[in-house]
């Protein structure tokens, strides 16, 4: 039965609402991490449960989790922020900031008593041995770690050096297929069969008792390897832009042939039941209403699943409600899009929360972001008309396209270990027990399980990036190998980048479309250059203390704190410029413990307005305004009215484009300064000085911009991080999107006018060009006293201390 259309515009929008929420959260919250599950279990249950290890019918340990070890006779892990060390029931990174006194103390007394406990102290010291990985759980050392603990562990066992080089050599895993990632050892692996090879008496080395070569082709100073990944990356994503980017248009384009076919019934049905008639358009109001309706109802159904969640199934370590204020701020921060977390997900949501909750928001709140950008494409492809198409049909057909798309994704991450499942957490007994002065610490560590997968892929197709655990993509369970790593980074993406070549489908010219994508790449390549190149740069300070950052064909070198091994700098460097360009938040590596300019870069990222490539649908948008700035100046330059698409830019268009640019520079700079004036809002800072300082920019500019990744030394669950960033993101999402539908709404109206001599091609190298100029100047010139004050400072005092 469809809804009279008397009805108040607002009463007619909550039956809508509330039907189509209820549907979408059994589709995407219940069937689709079921069907993920079943497929996992069908094709890759090893993986799907863990990758444990099995000894006697009992678990000794999972492929993917790391150990602590501290006997001498074992090769010893990383270090683990963690407590205690390899607690794997809560993720960490430390969150040193480079300038950090505590840091560099820990660093000298790290290399002191290694040199101390080793028997060739004169040799360097690889850099990853004596940092702390991202996740605190990172299986994997680099093969110059492992041959620098030879001397060590041959004299506690016994065994001549030569064979146990020979059996760290069996247990070398190159880049995967030989051009991905880092080459490293397992370290559980490795002392597994370290303990069997001693027991069984068995001797007879095979393989080669040689230290393998650490050296490799450097171009232009960088690895050899490095150059291949950086190439596959791009080849990979801009294969995918058009195909993707076709898909997206015949999807809003209602097709219903093959695959499509199935989508159209499914979304005729739920339209039906929600009372709308497809063919009944929106003016811009109208669709405003029922987005924030529908945007509304998802704040309050996540906060009271959070508070409920202890009488609710699918809570295997009983966890009892979430504190009113963190659930208000988790709410807020999925229902924007941004996805910020103040809370670990192993320890704080239940399997159901993060399903019917997170899972679901991540498929709406991207779903929404999309459909406000149809909506502005429609104002731009129509003429003289009134209305801007149907937020309920384009929100329904936005999660057609994520939904196929993060099936895939999640078997395919699945297939590389990510988990997927409804265990309850497993126990297994350490293969070294902790100690600490002879007293055990930990004898046992538990294993965590829960239904990862399926939230991981929407979490990167959708640009959300909430991660399943505290340690999000740096976590080995949710990103574990170098080819997981490299298509989540497309991945988070794919969509934003597609979303181009739709943009110029749908207003007739896809040149146009591809205009702004190349605008989003000049600015997106450098960044990534600076950021690895700070990276990878050495420290002269741990140079002092006999630490070897060089990166090499066995070690990543660089700066290696808060970084995977199997990532190394390259992958590190590349997911942060990434996760901040798109308004992701997912990250694989803590930026807290960043150099200062590469943390420099995904913060300028972020307040760029993550236009490069942009939130999904959002982010094209907000690009959009920016045309609209580029084309209005550039009007007034040569004395003409200025105009984009056909469409002239006359002073409404200007004043809400200038609003939109304006609001989250406004938030961002307001926020940071009440919280440094505070003392609520300064207790919570870990690191010292400017680059605490950065902390709280950091977080509300991520808030703001709906990004969600932060310098995570900053402990943001108190109430006044809590509320002040919940606010922050209401501020940085709905505001931006009703302006958006009102610029829609202005541009819908108006006639196309046919281009003149004097008009700026809105695809040639010159418009491009200025574009680019434009969104840079903007941000710099809005930003800069605030960077100064941050990055740019630690950058100058890390300058300083170095030649003291």
């Amino acid at each position: 039965m469809y809804l009279n259309p008397k009805t108040p515009h607002i009463l007619r929008q909550i039956k809508p609402a509330i039907t189509i929420f209820v549907l979408l959260t059994i589709i995407t919250g219940i069937a689709y991490p079921l069907l993920v599950t079943g497929l996992a279990m069908i094709f890759f249950p090893w993986q799907a449960n863990g990758s444990l290890y099995d000894l006697h019918n009992h678990h000794t340990g999972s492929d993917l989790i790391g150990q602590p070890f501290t006997s001498e006779k074992y090769f010893w892990s990383r270090l683990s922020a963690t407590s205690p060390s390899y607690n794997s029931s809560l993720s960490s990174g430390s969150n040193y900031g480079p300038t950090n006194p505590a840091y560099l103390e820990r660093m000298t007394s790290s290399v002191q008593d290694m040199q101390a406990k080793s028997l060739n102290a004169a040799t360097l010291i690889p850099v990853d041995l004596i940092t702390s990985s991202a996740s605190g759980l990172d299986p994997d050392i680099s093969v110059a770690s492992a041959y620098y603990q030879i001397q060590r562990v041959a004299k506690a066992r016994g065994i001549d050096a030569r064979e146990l080089t020979a059996l760290v050599n069996q247990h070398i895993q190159g880049p995967q297929y030989g051009i991905l990632g880092e080459s490293r050892v397992n370290v559980l692996a490795l002392n597994q069969a370290l303990d069997s090879y001693q027991e069984s008496g068995d001797h007879s080395i095979i393989s080669s008792s040689e230290k393998i070569s650490d050296k490799t082709p450097v171009i232009f100073g960088i690895r050899g390897t490095d150059w291949i990944q950086f190439a596959i990356f791009f080849i990979l994503l801009f294969a995918l832009v058009v195909p993707v980017g076709r898909y997206m248009v015949e999807m809003y384009q209602g097709k219903s042939s093959g695959i499509f076919r199935i989508f159209r019934t499914t979304e005729t049905w739920i339209l039906a039941k929600a009372g709308i008639r497809p063919d009944d358009e929106m003016d811009y109001k109208t669709f405003a209403i029922a987005l924030i309706i529908f945007n509304l109802l998802g704040i309050i159904v996540v906060f009271l699943l959070q508070q409920i969640q202890q009488y609710l199934p699918l809570n295997p370590l009983n966890l009892g409600p979430v504190a009113p204020d963190l659930s208000l701020n988790t709410a807020v921060s999925f229902a924007t899009n941004t996805n910020w977390q103040a809370y670990a997900g192993e320890t704080t949501l239940s399997y159901l929360t993060q399903m019917l909750g997170l899972t679901v928001q991540n498929f709406i709140s991207a779903a929404t972001g999309m459909a406000v950008l149809v909506a502005l494409i429609y104002g731009f492809s129509r003429r003289e008309a009134e209305t801007i198409g149907n937020f309920w049909v384009l929100l329904i057909r936005s999660v057609w396209i994520l939904l196929p798309l993060s099936i895939i994704l999640s078997l395919i991450l699945v297939s590389q270990g990510t988990i997927q499942n409804f265990n309850a957490p497993v126990e297994i007994q350490l293969l070294d027990p902790l100690t600490d002065n002879g007293s055990v610490v930990a004898s046992t560590q538990v294993i965590p399980q829960g239904p990862a997968a399926s939230q991981i892929a929407i979490k990167l197709l959708g640009t959300n990036g909430g991660g399943y655990f505290n340690a999000n993509s740096a976590h080995p369970y949710e990103n574990p190998t170098p080819l997981s790593d490299i298509l989540e980074i497309i991945a988070l993406l794919l969509i934003p980048a597609g979303l181009c070549y739709t943009f110029g489908s749908m207003i007739g010219s896809i040149k146009k479309g591809i205009a702004l994508l190349i605008a989003m790449v000049i600015i997106f390549i450098p960044l990534v250059g600076l950021c690895y190149s700070a990276e990878q740069s050495t420290n002269p300070f741990f140079s002092q203390l006999g630490i070897d950052q060089t990166a090499s064909a066995i070690q990543p070198g660089g700066n290696m704190e808060g970084k995977e091994v199997r990532f190394g700098v390259l992958h590190s460097a590349l997911f942060a410029v990434s996760t901040t360009a798109t308004s992701c938040g997912a990250v694989n590596a803590m930026h807290d413990s960043f150099t200062p300019l590469g943390g420099l870069v995904p913060l300028m990222m972020i307040q760029f307005g993550e236009i490069v490539f942009g939130g999904v649908g959002s982010g094209l948008g907000v690009m959009i305004v920016y045309v609209i700035i580029a084309m209005f100046i550039a009007g007034l330059m040569v004395g003409r009215t200025p105009e984009y698409l056909g469409k002239k830019i006359e002073p409404p268009e200007m004043t809400l484009a200038a609003v939109v640019i304006l609001i989250p520079i406004v938030a961002i700079l307001v926020g940071t300064a009440i919280a440094v004036v505070t003392t609520a809002g300064t207790f919570s800072i870990l690191n010292p000085g400017a680059h605490g300082f950065t902390e709280i920019l950091y977080a509300f500019s991520s808030a703001v911009g709906n990004n969600g990744s932060a310098f995570g030394g900053l402990s943001a669950n108190t109430l006044f991080y809590n509320c002040a960033l919940a606010l922050a993101m209401i501020i940085g999402r709905y505001p931006m999107l009703i302006l958006l539908l009102a610029l829609a709404g202005s541009f819908v109206q108006k006639k196309t006018v046919p281009p003149s001599g004097g008009t700026l091609q809105d695809h040639r190298p010159l418009f491009i060009i200025w574009l680019v100029f434009v969104i840079v100047s903007i941000g710099v010139l809005s930003f800069l006293p605030a960077l100064a004050l941050g990055p740019i400072a630690e950058f100058l005092v890390q300058g300083g201390m170095m030649h003291v």
